[in-house]
């Protein structure tokens, strides 16, 4: 893209984008920080594309996550009143201070990177497993049967889930992701209510009959750090929605990655002492996550010389931060696994920065390493321009990875 194209107004919603958004990102970061994005529906929103700027907006506490902030906000769009369930209203990605403190306060010891690398061997379990079924073949899919189930099945196991109730938990996950609050059709509305009974009633067993997990954990805490029973219930939503849906982008991005660049991957499989330093590069390189929760103006707020009024929603561009010259010298569009210390913001930055970034590479770490140790000569068995990606406005994952196992 040249400097003297014009952009459509809805230029991010469009598909052109979505298979391939890293020219028009070059090209909006170069004309400002700052770019006006319309709505087929009348609304708009600003889109912050580069690192500086958008550090410090994903810092401002004049920029909103309060969910009740933006279902305000959509009512007033769309004249009828949204109300945010009780299962999204609950859980501190949702909320700002002073309620979003002490929830953070009292899940992250679940979150600690010694407690994500206690996990490692059963991650790795789970990984075998999935790769026991996919290899009874020569051609698999890799995001149907490896990149989205294995983080549901590792979280449904965090939280205590049965096993006999995963795949439940892959379809209430998928539809939480593909629904949106103004959907008419009642799915979202469905799906929500099918997962609330059910955590409900798991939270009442556990609270009965106590296991190593993290809703038995939540439940029995001490008196400072105990939740209550809505918000616990509004974690586990929060875990099936932004652990889930960001892990399984990040997992089929990187291995993707990995199989159109062999010499980067054949480096990581010579030395395994290598995949803990290079995640933070193959996850900037990915960007599994495409903008960052939207944020709501609470007052005029100036971003990088541009003033957005108050009411209006901000979008940071997490693909576009992660691709700035300005952050990332020498070839930010290029897979470097000697880049120096690349300070992404896939898992965000503040307040809000992602709980759960420590298992999130644990489990691609894992998922990418025993994939290619089990299956050295993996290739994929399209050619890399045939793949596509899901139209999304927070995560951006492939809508499938056919891979050949074996030469």
């Amino acid at each position: 893209m040249t400097g003297t194209q014009t952009l459509s107004k809805y230029w991010m919603l469009t598909n052109e984008f979505t298979q391939n958004p890293y020219p028009v990102l070059d090209h909006v970061r170069r004309e400002g920080p700052v770019r006006e994005l319309s709505f087929p529906d009348g609304g708009r929103a600003w889109v912050v594309t580069r690192y500086e700027e958008a550090k410090a907006a994903l810092a401002d506490p004049r920029l909103s996550r309060d969910i009740h902030v933006h279902y305000r906000l959509m009512s007033r769009r769309t004249g009828r009143a949204l109300t945010p369930p009780p299962e999204e209203a609950n859980h501190l990605a949702n909320l700002e201070p002073p309620r979003h403190t002490p929830l953070r306060r009292a899940i992250s010891f679940a979150f600690t990177p010694r407690r994500a690398e206690a996990l490692r061997p059963k991650v790795e379990r789970i990984a075998d497993d999935l790769l026991d079924r996919l290899g009874e073949a020569p051609e698999a899919e890799l995001i149907a049967g490896y990149a989205d189930p294995l983080p549901v099945i590792t979280i449904a196991e965090l939280m205590g889930v049965p096993a006999d109730a995963w795949p439940d938990f892959l379809r209430w996950s998928t539809a939480l992701r593909t629904h949106s609050p103004t959907d008419g059709s009642g799915v979202l509305d469905r799906n929500v209510q099918e997962l609330s009974a059910y955590m409900a009633d798991l939270i009442a067993r556990k609270e009965r009959e106590p296991g190593e997990d993290l809703l038995s954990a939540l439940i029995h805490a001490a008196p400072e750090n105990r939740l209550t029973p809505t918000e616990i219930l509004s974690t586990g939503f929060a875990l099936m929605t932004g652990g889930n849906d960001t892990t399984a982008s990040l997992v089929g991005g990187v291995i993707a990655a990995l199989l159109t660049h062999p010499r980067e991957r054949a480096r990581l499989l010579a030395d395994t002492g290598r995949w803990g330093k290079s995640m933070d590069e193959l996850i900037r390189y990915v960007s599994p996550i495409s903008n960052a929760l939207q944020r709501v103006t609470t007052e005029p707020v100036d971003v990088g010389g541009v003033t957005i009024p108050a009411g209006e929603v901000v979008v940071v561009c997490v693909m576009s931060t992660n691709r700035d010259t300005g952050q990332f010298p020498g070839h930010p569009d290029r897979l470097d696994l000697d880049r120096v210390k690349p300070a992404h913001l896939s898992f965000g930055f503040g307040i809000h920065y992602c709980s759960g970034a420590h298992l999130a590479k644990v489990i691609t770490e894992v998922s990418a390493r025993r994939l290619f140790e089990r299956f050295p000569a993996a290739r994929l068995a399209v050619d890399p321009s045939r793949l596509r990606y899901q139209q999304n406005v927070v995560v951006r994952p492939l809508e499938a990875l056919p891979v050949l196992l074996r030469p």
